[in-house]
């Protein structure tokens, strides 16, 4: 959870980035408004995974696991809400990031021929990447670990997904130097 709230904390600079860049009136200032909505719409997905994880891990510190009504015999009354379980939390949460990762992939940083949409902040654009794949492997192992074999190995790919995306959008010349290295991102530091 800690490497998606600071995925979400590196993307800020891009967000500002674009803002400048949107205030030209040209196609490049509509495309830098494009970009930053779709930003937003990709934070807003981010932080509704890391809200649905907080609420997985304080019911596990509770001991709560999904609740549902009984009537006096002991049937279940599902008439009324019932408290999800930590299973379904958990897909839900994976379910946001999963959309985080296409909706940066594919709205905030489209793949284009003509236009291509490079990383205004490469070098925080690429710690934040980074950070989101360290996220997304976690929740693969937490669902690995709870036998959700199937979802984990989603995680692995959209892990890939996120490598080719800093490599479309991060240019080469940002993997190394001292940006590179204040964004942590030299030799695996930060991985």
């Amino acid at each position: 959870m800690t490497a998606l709230l600071a995925c979400h904390d590196q993307l800020g600079d891009e967000a500002l980035a674009l803002l400048a860049a949107e205030k030209q009136d040209t196609s490049e200032g509509r495309r830098a408004r494009k970009a930053r909505t779709a930003l937003r719409e990709a934070a807003d997905m981010l932080l509704t995974a890391v809200q649905t994880l907080a609420t997985v891990h304080g019911s596990a510190g509770l001991g709560v696991d999904g609740a549902v009504s009984h009537s006096a015999d002991g049937t279940p009354v599902t008439l009324l809400p019932m408290l999800s379980t930590q299973q379904t939390l958990l897909l839900d949460a994976w379910e946001s990031v999963q959309d985080t990762v296409d909706h940066l992939d594919t709205k905030t940083f489209p793949a284009t021929k003509k236009n291509p949409v490079p990383a205004r902040e490469p070098a925080r654009t690429r710690g934040a990447l980074l950070r989101l794949r360290d996220g997304v492997l976690a929740l693969g192992r937490e669902l690995d670990a709870r036998g959700l074999g199937d979802d984990a190995a989603e995680c692995r790919d959209s892990a890939q997904q996120l490598e080719r995306l800093e490599v479309r959008v991060c240019p080469p010349s940002d993997r190394t130097g001292p940006a590179a290295a204040e964004a942590g991102v030299l030799q695996g530091v930060g991985r």
